[in-house]
């Protein structure tokens, strides 16, 4: 197998790391869920006109300015997914790991055993993981044919872990938004019952709680809102990385078959 084993653990562990993201989502979606039937619950007990109005007269701009701190946090941990995720559409392209459609025909024309400085100048012109790898490989072409495979999948493991490496921060954002909204709304729920238990009428006391509990909800939402997609992203990214690093494996399993074809099909001598 051309990929050295830890790339296995990586995967392993990206594995554990969506599980856990995948259970912050769906707590989050549950206590939403449930916080929005008690809200319902509590104008049900009200005057439903005024709920109405409420619910009509919805500023949800300042419903989200009212998340206090935790809100400023998810907005920030908002653009911090957009930005993640604009790095990995532009550094991990197809041309950035593969290297351009014509660089393997190019590269499988050049004897790398001997031509080292043909090999230095298409990596100059092209450079990326394969073009670096090969590079790797010219270097080294003085070595046997199965060391310098070996040395070439640990070169290539590297390349394509730092790119894993990059891609975990999209699964941060997504572990982290769902507990700050959590946090928020438990923060929220904490103040609404502080003002719950000083009024002594019910209708009222009902359509304050339910006020309160609906801006609560507020960062739950937004923690979701951020959630979900950066779950998406980062499961997307780690599906084309996989496939990337497939391709990267074969293009470089051919060159080494095309340059140092003697010594894999040399025999030893029997006499």
């Amino acid at each position: 197998m051309f990929a050295p084993t830890f790339l296995i653990h990586s995967d392993a562990l990206a594995t554990v790391v969506s599980m856990k993201n995948s259970r912050a989502i769906v707590m989050g979606a549950v206590t939403f869920v449930g916080l929005i039937v008690l809200r319902q619950q509590c104008f049900a007990s009200g005057d439903s006109s005024a709920a109405e109005d409420a619910s009509a007269s919805i500023d949800w701009m300042q419903e989200m300015q009212k998340g206090g701190a935790t809100g400023v946090a998810l907005i920030l941990l908002a653009i911090a997914a957009v930005l993640f995720a604009v790095e990995r559409i532009i550094n991990m392209r197809k041309k950035n790991i593969l290297g351009a459609a014509e660089t393997a025909e190019r590269a499988a024309q050049i004897d790398g055993k001997t031509d080292q400085p043909a090999v230095q100048k298409l990596y100059e012109d092209d450079p990326s993981s394969f073009t670096k790898v090969l590079h790797h490989m010219s270097e080294h072409s003085d070595y046997a044919a199965d060391d310098i495979l070996e040395s070439a999948a640990e070169t290539a493991g590297r390349e394509i872990e730092s790119h894993r490496r990059r891609i975990y921060s999209l699964g941060v954002v997504a572990t982290l938004a769902p507990l700050l909204g959590l946090l928020g709304t438990m923060i929220g729920m904490i103040e609404a019952f502080a003002k719950f238990s000083k009024l002594t009428d019910s209708s009222e006391a009902a359509l304050v709680l339910g006020d309160s509990i609906g801006k609560a909800l507020i960062t739950t939402a937004i923690g979701l809102i951020i959630a979900i997609p950066s779950l998406a992203a980062f499961h997307y990214f780690k599906v084309r990385l996989g496939s990337l690093s497939d391709q990267l494996e074969a293009a470089l399993s051919q060159v080494h078959r095309t340059w140092f074809k003697k010594d894999n099909h040399q025999t030893p001598n029997t006499d």
